[in-house]
């Protein structure tokens, strides 16, 4: 018998603002134990909480994002749940009356795509204050891969729109998941179990593999699945039973007295949804179809909000340069200290005719942006915002990349130009008078040296004549060497070519 999953998610994600939701006590990860507390987040006697306004319009643009039906009025309440950072014994939470209801998201999957329905948005107060919400989808989802989709995607969103940070291992984005399979054949969903606190990618896939084999295995032997809470054992790849699953009534919700009812005016929705940032689809789609980028690099590019941004300020940077008096604005000053949701994109308003087609430009600056910025960024343990701040800004980049484009240094020689610049406040140009990386293009000083390297490898000149083709690249590769990588490769290509054949 075949059997089908059919999962949701409840996803918590931490909420980007500088402060708790019902004090001042700053919302920030690490630090030294208890210095980031109140007497209102520590529970103390005669205190009451005030609500947040920013976290209830970060959670207003998750719903709008999501398509969801904002709420014209929320309620909280008290939820009695004991963990080990929440001295008050209860968390204050939403239940009959949430911020948010419905909406979906599409994702896509193997050529096709699949909507996921979403139950309702909460604003979740756990973690001694910290701003949460959970979304909640529907078992829309069948198999791992929808899964896998389908948080990619939300997660890449909720990073784009600035509501939180989406750094998993400091447990701003967790995920509960409901697992239940079921024959083919069968109508009603399977039992389901719920899969609790799980903070990656790859444990949400494993969990999820077990999981199902796990249920199927057992319905195929004629056993039957608990309705029960699971945790997930990374180290040894396998669940382990919590708890019986709970029901409402173990939590013992009862409205919070401390806290009215919230009103959500139409106004302030339509405020929250004319300040909405570029998705990520967007984005990805101006990438594109504006700038000639393949669909690989743009989903690349548009992972992470920063990338994205210095890739579009450094492309936008090194056409202004190639175009002179074309009407492409210089980037805004200190791009990255805006908040990721409150940018506006420098790449909103339409290239002008003047510029010609930019792929060749756009593809060179992401070619650059995915390898040496990537690499560079995370040998030393850094984000390109940080990269732009200390060293590399998007115009030293363009720079860079300008002086590689009109023959002054090599390919070899930008990267050694960039290593030197993102440890250097020194201006390009300096650095490569100083580095000695000039290009070399005179046809009679490379003869010369094509000349000096055919006598010294007199044996892999006489095997490439023989037909071994693939030595030419050894032989362009000792000419590089013997330049210090200041040869022109276009150049010394043709002189080496030349000389291999005329004898």
């Amino acid at each position: 018998m075949s059997y089908i999953p059919a999962i949701g998610f409840e996803v918590h994600a931490q909420l980007a603002t500088r402060s708790k939701v019902f004090c001042d006590s700053a919302n920030e990860a690490g630090g030294e134990p208890n210095t980031r507390v109140c007497p209102v987040c520590l529970g103390m006697p005669g205190v009451l909480p005030v609500l947040n306004r920013e976290a209830v319009r970060l959670g207003m643009r998750v719903a709008l994002v999501l398509g969801a039906s904002i709420a014209d009025r929320m309620g909280f309440a008290r939820k009695s749940y004991f963990y080990p950072d929440l001295p008050k014994g209860y968390q204050i939470t939403q239940h009959e009356h949430p911020l948010a209801r419905g909406g979906h998201l599409d994702v896509d999957v193997e050529d096709a795509t699949r909507r996921v329905g979403t139950g309702a948005s909460l604003v979740d107060m756990n973690r001694c204050g910290v701003p949460l919400i959970e979304i909640v989808t529907l078992p829309d989802i069948q198999s791992v891969e929808e899964a896998d989709a389908f948080l990619t995607k939300l997660r890449r969103i909720l990073v784009f729109i600035g509501v939180t940070s989406g750094d998993m291992h400091e447990g701003s984005l967790r995920f509960d998941t409901n697992v239940s399979v079921r024959s083919r054949e069968a109508e009603p969903l399977g039992t389901a179990t719920e899969i609790k606190n799980l903070n990656s990618f790859r444990a949400v896939r494993k969990a999820l593999e077990h999981e199902i084999d796990r249920q199927t295995s057992l319905l195929r032997s004629g056993g039957e699945v608990r309705h029960e809470t699971l945790l997930w054992d990374a180290a040894e790849q396998h669940v382990t039973p919590m708890r019986s699953k709970e029901i409402a009534s173990d939590y013992r919700y009862f409205p919070e007295p401390d806290l009215g009812d919230i009103t959500i005016r139409s106004e302030w929705i339509e405020e929250v949804r004319a300040a909405l940032p570029e998705l990520p689809a967007e984005v990805r789609a101006r990438f594109v179809e504006r700038y000639g980028l393949p669909a690989y690099d743009a989903d690349v590019l548009t992972s992470d909000p920063d990338t994205a941004l210095y890739f579009e300020l450094a492309f936008l940077e090194l056409l202004r340069r190639l175009v002179p008096g074309a009407a492409i604005a210089p980037a805004p000053k200190e791009p990255f200290d805006v908040a990721v949701g409150d940018r506006r994109s420098p790449g909103e308003t339409p290239l002008p005719e003047s510029a010609g087609d930019p792929s060749d430009a756009a593809r060179k600056v992401s070619n650059w942006v995915m390898t040496v910025v990537g690499r560079y960024v995370n040998a030393k343990g850094i984000d390109v915002a940080t990269l732009s701040r200390q060293r590399v800004s998007p115009e030293r980049l363009a720079a860079i990349l300008l002086e590689e484009r009109s023959g002054a240094i090599s390919e070899a020689g930008a990267k050694k130009v960039f290593e030197a610049a993102a440890e250097s406040d020194e201006e390009i140009a300096f650095i490569i008078e100083r580095l000695n990386l000039t290009q070399v293009s005179g046809e009679e000083d490379l003869e010369g040296v094509v000349l000096d390297l055919i006598g010294r490898f007199p044996e892999e000149v006489a095997r490439y004549r023989a037909g071994e083709r693939k030595l030419f690249g050894y032989l362009m590769g000792q000419i590089m060497r013997a330049t210090q990588d200041r040869a022109n490769p276009r150049v010394a290509s043709e002189i080496l070519s030349r000389i291999l054949r005329s004898e």
